[in-house]
């Protein structure tokens, strides 16, 4: 999986909505690949489907992520 670089999450952070959309787009097929959920009817039979609640509560917590990251100047020595 790339990495998001580091100056995107701060202007998500700061309200850039197309920051917001792309780290959206990039964790998109990550949430929806852990919000499926399996129905057995009981004759051996199951359907797995994908949880609209359970999505949007990732998500939620997604933008929750986005606006609790601290975003901090490295000091001064750092090198990369």
């Amino acid at each position: 999986m790339k990495e998001i670089p580091y100056s995107v999450i701060c202007a998500a952070q700061n309200g850039d909505t197309d920051a917001i959309a792309l780290i959206r787009r990039h964790f998109e097929g990550y949430i929806a690949s852990k919000c499926l959920v399996t129905y057995d009817d009981g004759d051996g039979h199951s359907c797995t489907f994908p949880d609209d609640e359970l999505r949007y509560l990732a998500e939620a917590a997604l933008y929750a992520a986005i606006f609790g990251f601290k975003c901090k100047e490295p000091p001064p020595d750092f090198v990369i």
